[in-house]
């Protein structure tokens, strides 16, 4: 018999001997529910009669160890719990004395167990002792090498026995902390086939007993799709399907699954790992046994109308189904040529087998029929079937599509259930149009929703002039605040070019400092837009006109106003007489000011002439001899210098009259103001 002929009929028995399917866990899942953040809540029913172990992944161990919760429906004690190690595997196995990964064959399994006591049996007979050594022998015969090991053994009575290793049937080691070592070492090696895998043990005890047990699990994000189908005469169809997939270690067979709307608080704690507290070192104290001591620390618009009705409204929480919807029945040909398949017809008359209900703050899908997925398999469920409030319009924002509105539906949710975000395929006239995103959707909320562009719309922005008008002033403490109201108009000009009248949906920025005037109402607001409604008929162009002003306004200091200024407010009556007086006198002191400001410079300058001409004459006279020229030139030097003397000092005196003057007139200017207010009517 050929060895690759061995090797088939071992595998064949292997196969032969397998069970044809795979057998059900002692706790097999019977219920789910899962959450949109990210964690599941599963629980686990069945009767056992031995210690069960269930597998988890590695990071989801601190999730079990913290939610992990056992019932015994037997009316018995709380099974005890018991798990896996942090260590990794290398580090298990390298606590034993003996290490079975690189051996290669029994021989150096002995080999390492020398000095252990053991039973062989050889054709038999049944031997006791302890392991004294493993012996490699060559045996040659020609040119053929041939390798055999000698198996020693020491005997009770100190006497040595040898076998060849190929003789010994059968070898039991006697100790039992041996052979538990083995058995745990073996189950680490078996382990590494689980990669990523830990175990929890459920400790059953005596006799059988019936466990409920539940905890919670990291697990994908359950997801919808939407289907909605439009026709212009009747409702829409509303078709939705939760994706669920399962990644878990175990199959899901007839499990009973509820998918949850909303966000309960959930967070990650590390209970699996070992921590470890680090204790002081301290010094052996020779007299006194006295130890350290440890002291502890010390929809804008409609917002509040939607509220009150609401509490009118609220009663007693209640079941929500999908119920079926009368339709009329639908044909179904097959036949070449035949109109197609009436999919809103045909849509509009199937349920789907879900009850839906709020729970508190979250919303919960419970399907009706139990459900089967395999592990590592996703499955579709239908989660709604129903008709909605659907009307078409075209949407228009600017910073989306400035050339063209997009195609879109705005939805009222008239299902009675909440809707999860997600996306949303569009079929009208049985035939796909477009997709489009939506965010959760309340009962009985709105929402827009686009799926195209309609190439049939022409938009064209214009923005108009920015104006200011005043609308008054306060005059305080020498300061003048002049309020406007700026105002600007953005002019949208929408032109249809098909055959059909429209309705657009314009998507007009909201800027908070700004409002509305001489604008139609929104028809809907958001933290972000205003929306305008408006009729577009077939084949003609319309504009529509958005102005918005808000307030603004700007400070000036009283006396630095120009007489011109001062003109402007008095002639456009912005001030009373009380005012008027004060800005005019205001005015005229201005005026005496700048006045003796301009006359002051020119005495400075003229003084300024005096002082470069007096610097000239010093140097001339710093360079003449004493010849009867130079002395009658020095004479004539000093007549003029002392003549410009006088009249530096003479401008010196008219400057400090000047200034004098000029700080009289501004501390009456400062008296003047200081107690002087004034607020117009109509800021």
């Amino acid at each position: 018999m050929s060895r690759a002929f061995r090797v088939f009929l071992i595998l064949s028995l292997i196969a032969a001997s397998a069970p044809l399917g795979a057998q059900e866990p002692a706790l097999p899942i019977r219920r789910a529910i899962l959450y949109k953040h990210g964690i599941a809540y599963f629980e686990r029913y069945g009767t056992i009669r031995d210690d069960v172990t269930l597998r988890f992944k590695a990071r989801d161990m601190s999730d079990i160890l913290k939610s992990l919760t056992i019932i015994d429906l037997s009316g018995g004690p709380i099974p005890t719990v018991g798990y896996e190690s942090t260590k990794t595997v290398e580090q298990q196995l390298a606590e034993y004395a003996f290490d079975l990964r690189a051996a290669q064959g029994l021989p150096a399994i002995l080999e390492q167990m020398k000095g252990s006591e053991v039973i062989v049996t050889i054709d038999g007979d049944e031997t006791a002792g302890r392991i004294l050594a493993v012996e490699k022998r060559i045996a040659s015969g020609g040119d053929v090498q041939a390798e055999s090991y000698r198996f020693s053994i020491l005997l009770e009575d100190g006497a040595v026995r040898s076998h060849d290793l190929d003789e010994l049937g059968r070898i039991r080691f006697t100790e039992p902390r041996i052979r538990e070592d083995l058995q745990k070492y073996l189950g680490i090696l078996s382990g590494r086939l689980r990669r990523g895998e830990k175990e929890v043990t459920l400790l059953a005890g005596e006799g059988e007993r019936t466990l409920l047990v539940s905890y919670v699990q990291e697990q994908p994000v359950w997801k919808v799709s939407y289907r909605l189908v439009l026709d212009p005469m009747k409702k829409a169809v509303l078709q939705a399907w939760a994706i669920v997939d399962n990644v878990g270690g175990d199959d899901w067979n007839d499990v009973s699954l509820t998918l949850v709307s909303g966000l309960p608080v959930s967070f990650i704690q590390n209970l699996y790992d070992p921590l470890y507290v680090k204790r002081p070192t301290v010094d052996v104290q020779r007299e006194g046994a006295v130890g350290p001591i440890v002291y502890e620390g010390g929809g804008i618009l409609n917002d509040m109308a939607a509220e009150d009705a609401g509490k009118e409204a609220a009663g007693p929480r209640r079941e929500m189904k999908s119920e079926r919807m009368r339709a009329p029945e639908p044909t179904l040909s097959s036949a070449p040529g035949a109109a197609p398949i009436e999919k809103h017809e045909w849509m509009a008359r199937q349920t789907a087998s879900v009850a839906a209900r709020a729970a508190g703050a979250l919303f919960k899908y419970d399907i009706r029929e139990p459900v089967t997925i395999k592990r590592n398999h996703s499955a579709l469920l239908p989660i709604a079937n129903s008709t909605v409030d659907a009307r078409r319009v075209s949407i228009y924002d600017e910073s989306v599509r400035a050339e063209n509105p997009m195609d879109g539906v705005r939805i009222k949710n008239t299902t009675g259930l909440t809707l999860e975000g997600g996306a949303v395929t569009v079929i009208e006239e049985n035939t796909y149009a477009g997709e489009a995103l939506i965010d959760t959707l309340k009962a009985d909320d709105d929402r827009f929703i686009s799926f195209a562009v309609d190439l049939g719309t022409r938009v064209n922005t214009s923005l108009g002039s920015d104006s200011r008008q005043i609308t008054g002033i306060r005059i305080y403490r020498g300061t003048l605040e002049t309020f406007y109201k700026q105002e600007e108009t953005k002019t949208y000009t929408l032109t249809n070019v098909e055959p059909k009248e429209k309705t657009i949906v314009i998507e007009h920025p909201l800027r908070p400092e700004w409002k509305l005037v001489r604008t139609p109402d929104p028809v809907d607001k958001t933290p972000r837009r205003y929306r305008f409604e408006v009729d577009l008929p077939a084949r003609k162009t319309v504009e529509f006109t958005v102005t918005e002003e808000r307030p603004t306004s700007s400070t000036i200091g009283v006396t630095n106003l120009n007489p011109e200024q001062i003109l402007f407010y008095v002639r456009q009556k912005y001030v009373d007489d009380n005012a008027r007086k004060l800005l005019e006198n205001v005015a005229a002191l201005q005026s005496e000011i700048v006045s003796l400001n301009a006359q002051t410079a020119e005495l400075e300058r003229r003084r300024n002439e005096i002082a470069a001409g007096q610097e000239r004459t010093r140097k001339n006279l710093s360079v003449l001899g004493q010849t009867e020229a130079e002395r009658n030139l020095r004479n004539r030097y000093v007549k003029d210098f002392e003549t410009e003397e006088n009249r530096y000092q003479e401008l010196t005196k008219s400057i400090g009259s000047m200034k004098a003057a000029i700080q009289e007139r501004r501390k009456a200017l400062d008296t003047m103001l200081a107690d002087f207010s004034f607020e117009s009517a109509g800021r």
